[in-house]
């Protein structure tokens, strides 16, 4: 009797010992709410922004078309750049509306194909929903047909020229569209879908979240730099390099990666973020590095005064130092971050980071 009774007694403390330490390890952190911070104060208003922006694109490259001067060129391209910037905050929502539409390959997909381009104007005749032209049109066509030494002429001598241009904003004008008035209803889905499996909406944005920010530091910055190429150096490879608008892209890129990790919404407001979900993991000195490293970074773009073609060769040294910051963050976001998230990378890299 007494080993029965000796028995219940251990097992009664082995469980009660088990139900504290469950409770202890749980965490009580509220995702939808980070869900729903991004949803209402992040995706949706950088969306709505972008739209406008494109919108007013559209507007006065036709005012343009019809009266042609060279002033009015000047506000085309100023527009082009502003919707360039604007795109960055939009780009890393790549899932749902915009995977389903295709709209961040269409709109950001850059080299632009100028050989596709040329076949396409000198024809007159393209489909430019076809693979054939996925990299004929999106921002970095523009940047190839806006900034070439004789557009003005040829935008307003040729009739081709010209509608081609006005055929890739509206494009970009209906993509921009359909996934703005696509997120009305997804919205619900995206704030619902707060599991750790792959095809979770948490899942697939903090997925997201860490490949732009590795886009970034490869296709924006490490590629033109040589860093696949056995250090030589690939300039083709650079966006916007005709404008040489690429620093600036590239600056914005991260900065909006920073603020959406912080949760801070278009209105400039501090909401829930992945920072707050770290410190509510206990995490506190993870966050303190991804947040340190974010404004290093930023610090590191003061040296450079000139576009990224031109600082390959005078200022690679500071070039190197911005992509190797850029590449420590790459460890404590995709590899920190998520195993403490407990999400699994499901995209496929190829820089070995």
């Amino acid at each position: 009797m007494n080993r029965i009774i000796f028995g219940i007694l251990i097992g009664t403390i082995v469980f009660i010992t088990a139900c504290d330490k469950n409770r202890n390890n749980k965490n009580d952190f509220d995702k939808a709410a980070l869900l729903q911070n991004f949803a209402d104060n992040i995706i949706q208003p950088r969306y709505a922004d972008f739209k406008t922006k494109i919108d007013s694109f559209e507007i006065l490259f036709t005012s343009f078309q019809s009266n042609p001067s060279e002033a009015k060129f000047e506000n085309v391209k100023t527009q082009w750049k502003v919707c360039y910037l604007s795109f960055q905050g939009v780009k890393t929502f790549d899932f749902g509306p915009s995977m389903n539409t295709g709209f961040k390959g269409a709109i950001g997909t850059f080299p632009t194909d100028t050989t596709q381009i040329s076949s396409n104007i000198a024809a007159g005749t393209y489909n430019l929903a076809t693979a054939t032209n996925a990299d004929a049109v999106g921002l970095a066509a523009l940047d190839f047909l806006f900034y070439q030494t004789d557009a003005y002429l040829k935008i307003t001598t040729s009739q081709f020229y010209s509608q081609y241009c006005l055929d890739v904003i509206q494009k970009m004008k209906a993509e921009t569209d359909a996934v703005v008035n696509a997120w009305t209803t997804f919205k619900s889905t995206f704030i619902a879908s707060t599991g750790n499996e792959s095809t979770s909406m948490f899942s697939m944005l903090v997925n997201d979240f860490c490949q732009d920010w590795e886009e970034a530091k490869a296709a924006k910055l490490g590629i033109p730099l040589g860093k696949y190429s056995l250090g030589i150096q690939r300039p083709e490879y650079i966006e916007a390099r005709y404008s040489g608008y690429s620093l600036p892209i590239l600056k914005a890129s991260l900065k909006s990666i920073a603020e959406i990790y912080s949760g801070i919404g278009f209105n400039g407001q501090d909401g829930v973020g992945f920072d707050d979900y770290l410190i509510g993991l206990k995490k506190e000195n993870l966050n303190t590095s991804i947040k340190s490293t974010f404004q290093t970074i930023d610090g590191l773009f003061s040296p450079f005064n000139s576009t990224l073609e031109i600082e390959l060769t005078q200022n690679q040294t500071a070039l190197e130092n911005l992509f190797n910051a850029i590449s420590e963050q790459v460890i404590f976001i995709k590899t920190d971050m998520t195993a403490s998230f407990g999400i699994l990378i499901t995209y496929q890299d190829n820089d070995g980071d």
